[in-house]
């Protein structure tokens, strides 16, 4: 059978032999074989998923696209041949091959997102009734993630009016096994439309995800998490106003109990911290700074640490917030009095080294540098600290960080290696990305040069004589040497 020797056969072909037996596979798809339409669509699957010796792809995208309305209609007239929701989810093959063919497709599936916002949304209408098949229903939504990852940034008023009932239904109907991924989808529409306030719809999801019941489920977590940090991204003053906060706060202080979620406790934090005003949040910082300080003393974890010095470091680059070293000091002195001086060199310092991320290394190096150049309690208080950050920046500085661009290639999970029902399954296709806030600052080292000059020059040379009073001779010569740079 034709389809079946191009799949066996597949790492054998060169690329114009698969660019001339792509459209012929298309053409097979009119079968209404079983076999014959399954080996097909897994031939046409593996086929855009190879790439050549420099990693480009065996069929170009725009061969995929000048064929992909023609290939898509096949895909979706052989999904619903038959009405039944077990039967239309039977073939998980027919599926995959459309993900495929949106992820290769990329900002090309645009002009089709009408089309396939119908035929995705009727086949989840069909099928929420009796999920039955995990690997069908996986593919199903990685399909809606590319076609949100793709189609939401330029029409994000579209599919979220398209998708906000299917998806509501699906959380107010309790569907277990759809409700992770439809969390994550509703998530990744608001992160499409990032400066967009909160539609009514989407405010009148905010008291349901708040309900206890919902986060009992451990699968659930991290969607609920990016979703409600989604929601305050957007919508921080009609959250205030409705005296939603606390609630969240709450559910913040369940999340950093508990060892499993401690992570998405401190990413709830941050997207807290990030969207609402120091005015609003200024009496809870306390209690915040109490519970982190239970955890550290009485049952840290190493990831919970590094979260906890990466948290540090956020809140001391938020100047313009109100924010700042000196600011973050006072709040944790006001939990037990000194207390950042000892957190302070034998947590934050260490660990900074111990941060991997891009990201988290450029909150460091930022947090580092202000408090150098700007912070009165360093320059009054702590003398031997001020000359360990100096260090501590020097240090990262020898292996700076370097964030690559986030939307070039979405990873190709097998589905064979999830867990359907245990945990959560990540969709690919919308995976968050972590957000920059200070995308303005590219090159540290000029950003570094620049912030200590201006730094020295509006405090009549401050920076300058602690360098030659604190530093050892070595690292003067290091730190001036970015100073003059």
């Amino acid at each position: 059978m034709y389809p079946r020797y191009l799949y066996i056969f597949r790492s054998q072909m060169s690329p114009q032999q698969w660019q001339d037996a792509f459209p012929m596979l298309i053409k097979h798809l009119q079968s209404t074989n079983y076999v014959v339409h399954t080996y097909c669509a897994i031939a046409i699957d593996r086929i855009l998923a190879l790439t050549d010796g420099n990693s480009q792809p065996v069929i170009p995208a725009s061969a995929v696209s000048s064929l992909s309305q023609d290939l898509l209609q096949r895909l979706f007239k052989l999904i619903t041949m038959e009405t039944a929701a077990e039967k239309v989810q039977e073939n998980e093959f027919l599926i995959r091959c459309v993900m495929r063919v949106l992820i290769v497709l990329r900002g090309d599936l645009v002009p089709h997102t009408d089309f396939l916002l119908q035929r995705l949304v009727a086949i989840m209408n069909v099928i929420r009734h009796n999920p039955s098949n995990p690997h069908f229903y996986y593919y199903l939504f990685e399909s809606l993630g590319a076609l949100i990852h793709f189609a939401a940034p330029s029409q994000p008023d579209k599919l979220e009016t398209a998708l906000y009932q299917p998806f509501a239904g699906v959380l107010s109907e309790g569907i277990q096994e759809f409700m992770p991924y439809v969390l994550q989808l509703f998530a990744a529409l608001l992160e499409a439309n990032p400066s967009g306030t909160l539609s009514e719809y989407y405010k009148s999801l905010i008291p349901p995800i708040l309900l206890p019941n919902l986060w009992e489920s451990r699968g659930n977590t991290p969607a609920l998490v990016r979703l409600l940090s989604s929601l305050i991204a957007r919508g921080a003053p009609d959250i205030a106003a409705a005296n939603q906060l606390e609630p969240i706060l709450g559910l913040f202080q369940n999340l950093v109990a508990k060892k499993s979620s401690e992570t998405y406790a401190f990413d709830l934090l941050e997207a807290i911290i990030l969207a609402f005003p120091m005015s609003t949040l200024q009496p809870y910082f306390t209690q915040i700074f109490s519970l982190l300080f239970t955890r550290l003393s009485g049952s840290k974890t190493e990831t919970f640490s590094l979260r906890f010095t990466r948290l540090y470091h956020f809140m001391s680059t938020r100047t313009e917030q109100g924010l700042g070293a000196d600011v973050v000091i006072a709040m944790l002195d006001q939990v037990q009095a000194g207390i950042f001086a000892q957190v302070y060199p034998s947590i934050i310092l260490p660990d900074t080294q111990k941060l991997t991320r891009p990201i988290d290394r450029k909150f460091a190096v930022l947090s580092l540098t202000k408090t150098i150049a700007d912070s009165a309690v360093f320059a009054e208080k702590f003398e031997k600290g001020w000359a360990r950050t100096c260090e501590a920046l020097l240090k990262i500085m020898v292996n700076p960080p370097v964030l690559g661009h986030t939307d070039s290639v979405i990873p190709d999970a097998d589905v064979d290696d999830l867990s359907f029902g245990v945990g959560f399954t990540q969709l690919n296709t919308c995976k968050k990305t972590q957000v920059d806030t200070n995308p303005e600052v590219t090159d540290l080292k000029s950003w570094i040069s620049q912030y200590l000059r201006h730094a020295d020059q509006v405090q009549n040379g401050r920076v300058s004589a602690f360098l030659q009073s604190r530093l050892s001779p070595d690292l003067q010569t290091a730190l001036v040497g970015y100073m003059q740079s």
